[in-house]
């Protein structure tokens, strides 16, 4: 008797302990996968990461390349702005020179005054110079000007504030040609910062 149930505890002990085995295997076996999973999501985290952090940093670098491309781009402007300003100034400094040379002064207003009154139709127009240019306009300017245009010319009463040049005027005053060494100049400095935008663009 005891020893039949002896034996039935000792088969119940031995299922209990297979099915222990079998259900401490699955548990390493579940362990094993819900491990890999966590692996790989861990893995997914880290690559999505990755590649947030690369695709941030791309942004950052096409910034800060941006940033340094309009850097350049207002040191460029600054830079010829800043030529301009030295031609300029170096151009109206040699205006200046040659406008106050007696000789040169005189020869350049004349030319000026012939070219203007070229331009104005009718056979009359008035001159308009500086005040420290009255004394040239005597009556060989006025005849020079006549043999090269057919035109009479006569001395405005009114006087420039410019570096040099005339206005020429129709008689009436209905037509006006400013033909000052101001603004001749300023006519010419679109040209000049074209060609200094060139040269920045070309050094740069």
């Amino acid at each position: 008797m005891n020893s039949t149930i002896d034996n039935l505890r000792e088969a119940v002990l031995t299922d209990a302990r297979a099915v222990a085995y079998e259900i401490v295997q699955d548990a390493i076996k579940a362990g094993q996968q819900a491990s890999a999973k966590v692996d790989a999501r861990i893995a997914e985290d880290h690559a999505a990461a990755m590649a947030k952090a690369e695709e941030e940093t791309e942004r950052q670098r096409q910034r800060l390349f941006a940033e340094a491309e309009a850097k350049i781009q207002r040191e460029r402007l600054k830079a010829r702005e800043a030529m301009i300003g030295s031609v300029l100034a170096e151009a109206r400094k040699k205006l200046a020179e040659v406008a106050s040379d007696h000789e040169k002064g005189r020869e350049l207003l004349l030319a000026l005054a012939i070219e203007g009154a070229k331009a104005i139709s009718g056979d009359a127009v008035r001159l308009v110079v500086r005040s420290g240019d009255r004394a040239r306009v005597d009556a060989a300017f006025l005849d020079a000007v006549k043999q090269q245009t057919g035109k009479r010319a006569a001395l405005a009463e009114e006087t420039l504030d410019a570096l040099g040049g005339v206005v020429v005027m129709h008689a009436d005053g209905r037509e006006r040609f400013d033909n000052t060494l101001d603004n001749r100049l300023a006519r010419q400095m679109a040209d000049v910062r074209a060609m200094i935008w060139v040269r920045l663009s070309h050094a740069g």
